[in-house]
């Protein structure tokens, strides 16, 4: 007898393949057996009534690192068919600390998950081993890798010093990469925007590049910029990967300002024109129009050196203050108006006065001119304001979408439905939903191919295309049964707690995770040594 049927679906299997009428059986946590016989008994018969039957969604790039110690079951992805998670993105890993990089690492942490959660206590893992060791005691309800973020790596060894590191440094952190990806981490991230890593020149990132070639992992990047040096930014990133033949991964690739807009073909045909000279680049996309980022990316570099308490001093000083926002901030500005700049949340006060506001209208109810409402506004939060900016074109996000090689992200946290952290944005709960839905209006491809998008092609990226990500005999059973008809997003900014349609069932390693919108009491999940 099987553990567990799932019979009357539509096989979908991740491999490109045209969807076929078929009973899933499984069996120790896997599929043992994919037959048209749906009489062959199971101890859990699951009826997908003509649904889709796909391996679980696979998260490339998410931010969930420390999410299980709030929702283990991780509710706002895992409600919209997510089973897997890569975390560890844009250089902010939780992981290698030490004391000289421990407080700040915790609090870089903070935008998803309130400070007072979140300490030395709650959060005893220093490196890889101990963070998987962690995960798993305390049980969580899917799977989870993780990369190594480059800013955690850099302020293990010398602090937030906007500086370059010395031979011996680099050495040092390079090293301390290495025991990292031995540990089973992923790869490394990259947050060019966001300190410290931002302190980097690009020999730094190609000896981090050099050290997850040799391992054939993946280097994943926010780029130094995604609006006007966009092509720039790329050509950095290009010439990494033809240098050290690292396997790329470009962070949700974007166009952002109205300046860029309708450069998305100009913008892939530099991609296809880099992999033809052979690099091994891959990118990843959130479907939504409105990006999520910190105020402080908007700043110049060397305002956030020493990190946040050097920040405030500086906002403080009126001389400082002058010269960050010389010129009216032309950063933010590069990005979108003001006007189409809320707050989403505020990580080290409670100011819910400031949530889904735009920076004007939270300078007019303070009384002050732009520039000095958002001063005060950083001040009172100790530099950690974090922001939703409508800066897309939905043109160039569909052309971005419609290509098959390209993945689909989230570049959210889940987080604890009842109990939201600020105003966040609603990619966190409708990412996958909103995809399959964009793809189905807009006959972007067949069915076969978005299922690829989000299941095979981010597995075999992460190297792990032999475990997971396709519906075969000897696969992981991790499964998301959803309806391809009806499957929708209905988080909004204003409401994005609101959770999608469409996703029956969702089982993680054989064990039914999600049934119908109810969590159940199962905790299956493992972090994957990659």
């Amino acid at each position: 007898m099987f553990d567990a049927a799932i019979r009357n679906g539509i096989v979908v299997d991740g491999s490109r393949a045209k969807p076929y009428a078929a009973c899933v059986y499984i069996q120790g946590g896997k599929i043992a057996e994919i037959s048209r016989d749906a009489e062959k008994p199971a101890r859990a018969v699951y009826d997908a009534v003509g649904h889709v039957v796909a391996p679980g969604f696979v998260d490339i790039h998410s931010h969930s690192d420390v999410s299980y110690l709030v929702t283990p079951t991780m509710e706002a992805k895992l409600v919209g068919g997510v089973a897997f998670e890569l975390v560890g993105q844009c250089g902010i890993s939780p992981i290698p600390t030490c004391a000289r990089n421990l407080e700040a690492t915790l609090l870089n942490q903070s935008s998803v998950l309130p400070v007072s959660e979140l300490n030395p206590e709650t959060f005893p893992a220093r490196d890889m081993a101990g963070y998987i060791e962690e995960v798993e005691r305390r049980g969580v309800s899917i799977n989870l890798g993780a990369l190594i973020g480059h800013g955690t790596l850099r302020s293990y060894v010398i602090g937030w010093e906007m500086r370059q590191m010395t031979r011996a440094e680099l050495e040092k952190m390079c090293a301390l990469l290495d025991r990292m990806l031995e540990q089973g981490a992923a790869g490394v991230s990259l947050g060019l925007i966001y300190p410290p890593g931002s302190f980097c020149d690009t020999g730094e990132i190609e000896a981090l590049a050099n050290v997850v070639a040799r391992r054939n992992k993946l280097l994943a990047v926010h780029m130094r910029n995604e609006n006007k040096g966009v092509f720039d930014a790329l050509d950095e990133m290009v010439g990494v990967a033809l240098r050290t033949g690292v396997k790329l991964q470009i962070s949700h690739l974007k166009l952002m300002g109205r300046a860029q807009w309708g450069r998305a073909d100009e913008l892939l045909a530099k991609i296809d024109l880099a992999r033809a000279r052979g690099a091994r680049i891959h990118c990843d996309q959130y479907p939504y129009t409105s990006s999520s980022s910190a105020l402080t990316s908007c700043f110049p570099r060397w305002a956030m050196d020493g990190g946040y308490e050097a920040l405030v001093a500086r906002l403080r000083d009126d001389e400082t203050f002058a010269r960050i926002t010389e010129g009216g901030l032309p950063a933010m500005y590069d990005r979108c108006d003001p006007e189409d700049i809320t707050v989403s949340s505020t990580p080290l006060a409670d100011h819910p006065e400031y949530l889904g506001k735009t920076l004007p209208q939270i300078a007019r109810e303070m009384g002050l001119p732009l520039l000095e409402g958002i001063r005060r506004m950083l001040i009172e939060c100790g530099g950690r304001v974090q922001c939703l900016y409508k800066c897309m074109d939905e043109g160039d996000l569909l052309r971005i979408m419609a290509r098959r090689d390209i993945c689909v992200c989230s570049d959210g946290a889940a987080y604890d439905l009842h109990r939201p952290f600020g105003k966040q944005h609603p990619r966190y709960t409708g990412a996958f939903p909103r995809f399959l839905r964009l793809v189905r209006e807009h006959k972007l491809m067949p069915l076969e191919d978005a299922v690829y998008k989000i299941t095979a092609l981010p597995a075999a990226l992460m190297g792990a295309g032999d475990r997971f990500g396709y519906v075969r005999p000897g696969y992981d059973a991790t499964i998301t049964v959803f309806d391809a008809a009806a499957i929708a997003d209905h988080a909004t900014y204003a409401e994005p707690t609101r959770t999608p349609d469409g996703i029956d069932f969702v089982l993680v390693n054989g064990e039914l995770v999600l049934d119908h919108g109810r969590f159940t009491a199962n905790r299956p999940g493992r972090v994957f040594r990659l």
